[in-house]
């Protein structure tokens, strides 16, 4: 079954067609995907991604991608970039278009979100009810504003943690530490030593609940720290990227254009303006 709706401002796209794409897309639009169950194969020009249940890729306006492979249910947003940065610039000094990281994640708001918003569009649906445009523009407001908050992009300036407090208070203190020390060349067995647990027990939770790996997540973070001291700094290249706990430029380079699809020097000329 798939459903297909269109909103003023935006797309949703709700389906269990296991469909493999043959051509590249470069959709001139905001594509949230999620995998509501089973997993997802996508390819892109910069890194393969790989999609586990309730996990998700935020892909950016005419980033290039293909799909692979979908072994169950597939749920797509896309939302229009006028009304997406329109939206941004009301709420914050931001006035450029922003790029989000490319990469897998996993978050409680985001899941919260697009589960309801499924089970709701299926009622409506059989319903055939005249307010669902209605109900869509007012959600996609909704996920916009939770993307701003929660998604890591060329806007961010820390990892919002503060769900999982509540969720997982041990994970949300094994985050926080490593966020207070992120420079320091941290190993697995250290971190798990944070909540005095296995360096398996550890992994496995980190990507149970968050996505990614301890060490993917830490070096995201890293990124993330280094937008602020390009932006705001004089420092060279150089000096941000062992500031930040980069081994070596080379690695800190190639984690930007992979995330981001330009270099930190680029990144800097064009958001220091």
């Amino acid at each position: 079954m798939s459903i297909v709706l269109q909103a003023t401002q935006g797309l949703l796209l709700s389906t269990n067609q296991k469909k493999c794409e043959s051509k590249w897309r470069n959709d001139y639009s905001y594509k949230l995907i999620y995998s509501i169950k089973g997993s997802m194969y996508y390819q892109t020009e910069r890194s393969d991604i790989f999609l586990s249940k309730n996990e998700f890729i935020l892909f950016n306006p005419n980033d290039m991608h293909k799909q692979i492979s979908v072994d169950d249910h597939k749920f797509l947003i896309e939302l229009d970039p006028r009304f997406f940065n329109q939206l941004t610039a009301d709420i914050s000094s931001i006035k450029d278009g922003i790029s989000f990281a490319l990469t897998a994640q996993k978050h409680p708001l985001i899941q919260q979100w697009v589960h309801f918003i499924n089970d709701y569009v299926q009622i409506e649906e059989v319903n055939e009810s005249h307010s669902l445009e209605l109900f869509l523009d007012h959600s996609f407001t909704q996920l916009t504003l939770i993307i701003l908050k929660v998604m890591v992009g060329t806007h961010s300036s820390d990892i919002n943690i503060q769900p999982f407090k509540e969720i997982h208070p041990a994970l949300y203190k094994s985050m926080n530490v490593i966020k207070e020390d992120f420079q320091h060349a941290w190993s697995l067995d250290e971190m798990a030593g944070v909540l005095d647990i296995s360096k398996f027990q550890f992994a496995h939770l980190f990507k149970e609940y968050i996505g990614i790996s301890p060490f993917s997540w830490l070096q995201l973070y890293r990124i993330i720290r280094s937008q602020e001291m390009l932006i705001n700094t004089k420092k060279t290249i150089a000096d941000i990227s062992y500031s930040c706990g980069f081994s070596t430029i080379s690695v800190y380079n190639q984690l930007f254009k992979r995330l981001y699809g330009i270099t930190p020097s680029f990144f800097r000329g064009k958001y220091t303006k």
